[in-house]
Order: C-alpha cells, then sequence, then structure tokens
C-alpha cells in the first residue's frame, strides 16, 4: 500500500456527493471480505469494505471482481487509508450494513493509500448493534445485516475443537437481560468460531457478533451468520464493556461445549415440535425418529405423483414436448409413475409437512402409481385428488422419520418419511427424547419448519449484497429465562 504523510482537503463521510469526482475521504477500514454470488455457485463478485471516519460515521465500499486482485494487497483492517476519485452510489434498500445512505464504487481512477502521520483521530471499532425488538421487526424482511452484543451461554455442535469442520454451531446468546436468543454459524464462521474457543479461554463469555441475518424459524428467532460474520472479544470496546456493566449476574463463567454427535440416538420417538427443534438446532446429519400424527390434509399443490427414470429413480425434467434424465442423460430413457404425497399432520400440539414416496404409498393405498392414473383417466377424473388418497385424511399414522443434510438447507421445509408403522414399541424406543435435541434451557418449536433463505445479486457497476448470503437457517424467539 502506497502510504502518505498529508491529508488535506478530505470529505467527512456525511458531506459526500453523488456521482464520480475527485471527491477524497480519509476513514479507518474496519474490515473487508470477498462477497459471492450464491445464484452462480459462488462466483466471485468483488470485496466488500466497512470505512469509519472521525465523525464516527460509517460507509461501506466496493471493490468489483476484476479490480480486486490490484487493490487487494494494499488492504489492511485497522489502518487508517486516504481514497481518492471514486463513485458514489445510493445505497439499495436491502441487506444494509450501514445506517449510512450512500456506498463508494472503486473505479479504475480510484486509489487507495495509508496515512501514517497527521491522520484525523478515528475510533478504532463501531458497530450497528440492534436490541432484540428491533432484530425481531426486522426478521425475514432482508432490510438490514446488523450486529449484535451478547453473553455466551453455551455452545452446541459437532467437533468443536475442531477449526477445519464447517458444519453449523448453535449458540445459545444472551442479548438482554433474561432475553435469549440463537446463534445459528455455518460455513466459515462455523469454522472460525471453533478455531475461537479452541485456543482461546472460555470464560470470555460476553462478545460482539457483526452482520447477522434475523430469521423467523417454527415462530422461533435465530441469528445467522453471513460470510462477512466476525467475532470480536475485547473488553475494552465499549459495546462490550457497557453490556457487561448492564448484566447481572457473572460474565467470567465458562460456558458449556455440547457435542451433538454424542447425544444423538437413533429412532427416538419424538413430537413434530420436538423435530423442528432438533432441526434448528443439530448440525447436519443423519438420524431416523418416530413421530405419532394425524393426517389433517393432503397437499395438492405438487401434485400426488411424479415420473420416475427407469434408470436411476430420480425425476425426469421436462425437454421441450419430451421427458430427459439429466443424470443418466439417456435419450432413449423411460419413465414410470411413481407416488410423491405431501401429507398436513398434526400431533394435537404442532403441525409440519411430510413427504411419501412409492414404497410406502402403495403399503397404505394398494395400487401403484401407474394403475391409479390410469383408472382416473378411464374414469373422468381430471385435477380433483382421487378418493383414495382423499381418505387418508382424518387417519392416525406412526411415521418413521429421516432427517437427512437436505433437512437443514434454508428453504427446505418437509420431512421425508421413511416408513409407516401401526405402533410403537416401548422396547424398542427408550430413548428420551429431550436428551437428543436439549439446547440447555431451549424449548421445543410450536410450529411447522420454515426457513427463508436469502440471496444477493450483483455486477460490475452494482455492488452485490454486501453479507454474500444473508445467512442459512431460521430465527427463534424471545426466550425468557
Amino acid at each position: 500500500m502506497a502510504s502518505s504523510d498529508v491529508v488535506l482537503g478530505h470529505s467527512t463521510f456525511d458531506a459526500l456527493r453523488l456521482g464520480r469526482s475527485a471527491q477524497m475521504i480519509v476513514g479507518r477500514l474496519l474490515r473487508f471480505w470477498d462477497s459471492e454470488n450464491i445464484k452462480k455457485q459462488g462466483e466471485f463478485m468483488g470485496i466488500t469494505l466497512l470505512f469509519l471516519d472521525e465523525k464516527n460515521s460509517v460507509i461501506h465500499g466496493f471493490i468489483p471482481a476484476g479490480r480486486a486482485p490490484f487493490y487487494r494487497p494494499s488492504l489492511r483492517a485497522g489502518s487508517v487509508v486516504r481514497v481518492s476519485r471514486f463513485e458514489v452510489a445510493r445505497c439499495t434498500n436491502m441487506y444494509k450494513i450501514t445506517d449510512h445512505p450512500f456506498v463508494i464504487r472503486f473505479i479504475p481512477q480510484t486509489t487507495i493509500a495509508e496515512v501514517i502521520e497527521n491522520a484525523p483521530v478515528i475510533n478504532v471499532e463501531k458497530f450497528m448493534l440492534r436490541s432484540f425488538d428491533p432484530l425481531q421487526a426486522l426478521a425475514n424482511t432482508n432490510l438490514e445485516l446488523p450486529d449484535v452484543v451478547g453473553k455466551i451461554q453455551s455452545v452446541q455442535g459437532s467437533d468443536l475443537h475442531d477449526a477445519t469442520v464447517t458444519t453449523r454451531v448453535v449458540i445459545r446468546f444472551l442479548i438482554e437481560p433474561r432475553v435469549v436468543v440463537y446463534l445459528s454459524l455455518w460455513d466459515d464462521a462455523a469454522s472460525m468460531f471453533r478455531g475461537l474457543i479452541g485456543s482461546g479461554d472460555r470464560t470470555q463469555t460476553v462478545m460482539v457478533v457483526t452482520t447477522v441475518n434475523p430469521k423467523l424459524f417454527g415462530g422461533n428467532l435465530y441469528l445467522n451468520s453471513t460470510p462477512a460474520t466476525k467475532f470480536y472479544f475485547d473488553n475494552t470496546l465499549e459495546a462490550i464493556s457497557e453490556f457487561t456493566a448492564r448484566l447481572d449476574g457473572p460474565v467470567q463463567e465458562a460456558f458449556p461445549c455440547i457435542d451433538t454427535k454424542e447425544r444423538i440416538r437413533k429412532k427416538a420417538v419424538l413430537s413434530i415440535g420436538e423435530l423442528n427443534k432438533f432441526i434448528s438446532n443439530s448440525n447436519e446429519q443423519e438420524a431416523e425418529f418416530i413421530c405419532k400424527a394425524r393426517v389433517v390434509d393432503v397437499l395438492q399443490q405438487y401434485g400426488w405423483s411424479f415420473v420416475s427414470c427407469t434408470g436411476c429413480s430420480r425425476k425426469l425434467d421436462k425437454d421441450g414436448s419430451s421427458l430427459r434424465c439429466n443424470r443418466c442423460v439417456n435419450p432413449n430413457i423411460t419413465g414410470v409413475i411413481k407416488y410423491r404425497v405431501e401429507l398436513l399432520v398434526d400431533d394435537g400440539q404442532d403441525n409440519a409437512t411430510f413427504v411419501v414416496f412409492d414404497k410406502e404409498m402403495l403399503k397404505l393405498i394398494k395400487q401403484d402409481a401407474a394403475a391409479l392414473t390410469l383408472n382416473e383417466i378411464n374414469g373422468g377424473g381430471g385435477v380433483e385428488l382421487p378418493q383414495c388418497l382423499k381418505d387418508l385424511g382424518g387417519q392416525d399414522f406412526v411415521f418413521q422419520i429421516r432427517v437427512t443434510p437436505f433437512n437443514f438447507i434454508p428453504n427446505h421445509r418437509t420431512f421425508t418419511v421413511s416408513a409407516i408403522v401401526d405402533i410403537i414399541v416401548p422396547e424398542t424406543f427408550k430413548t428420551n427424547a429431550a436428551e437428543l435435541v436439549q439446547v440447555e434451557g431451549g424449548e421445543a418449536s410450536t410450529t411447522g419448519s420454515n426457513m427463508t433463505g436469502s440471496n444477493m445479486t450483483g455486477g460490475e457497476e452494482k455492488e452485490p449484497n454486501p453479507s454474500n448470503a444473508g445467512g442459512k437457517g431460521g430465527v427463534r424467539k424471545r426466550t425468557r429465562e
């Protein structure tokens, strides 16, 4: 990075004007990160930066992908820099990471140099902190990616001391006296946090977490990490010292780490609420559970059957006026009609969507999907649901549910039925359900699974969502201790 000893005629962030001009700013580069387009297999879009000026104002900048190799060697978090000849544009209304209405875009004429001497006095850090009520209001809106300060109550995940593992980590996080939410850390953020707790002092429990995405999951409040998420434990930071002063109890007690690998049991008897809780509090892994529920309705949004490839059993996709298998890539492939039925089920407390496939539907209906389709056509049936499927409504079944990593992706809202049995055998299923899904002090969700993901767009002349993806997972409601 080029250095500069003289700072003349620079603008504060609040005095910036829209457009391209010879404006110059001086500010502290708080942090920066790569932004990617998740809609295009993680295509690199550019570098997002956060600057702080002497007026304690924060603005974000964006370096497009084509210019990133040129500027990246000049970027050092914490340094005071002078940036000249850039474009000032309005921020989008989504995924805001600062309160400033503008963004600084680097153009080919932009220069950046570190200020070594005569630099203005600028604070070391500033965060866009939000308390519980604003976080709850922001949930599922994707309007802001705020920061949050709180105390770690417990940590749950697998291989928590292995920083190479990127599976989800769930943190029970006290953000106000007697108010607990849940941090859901994914990918690099999960790996980074594993490294911190593996090498640090677990009695340092108060931290600031940046750039989280509040989401609703099963009626509960979760704060989901994004690729921009960082962790700060420095007790001298104003945000941490002020939060610590507001706490009633001690802050130097080591938080427990719960290894989910040691807590999972197969084929435990769970309620629907406990199934939702398992998805929200556990890592990606495979498990099977037993759940007794009544069929409320047979959902028709996606139909009740599909055309399956005879070679690999995958669904055939339309290719013009014909069907093809994108896995087998065989032009002579044939298909067979199979069941895929979505059941809205209720156990008296909660409801969820269970998906039943061909093998188990054959046991229930006693007729294969192809024959049923033919009968419906010959009988003059149209879009109406076949009577034998309607008759499932009101019936009680014992479902064996298979949970796979697919259940942990943000937009997945169903559970797959691997078997349907008549009764639960007490001798076989003795595992305590609370042991499987308990996050110390947490409660079960009260509605069906409902994760909502978020995406980002961007281009050479338009900065992408600063967080890269907005995070995964869902959200948890206010929890009273």
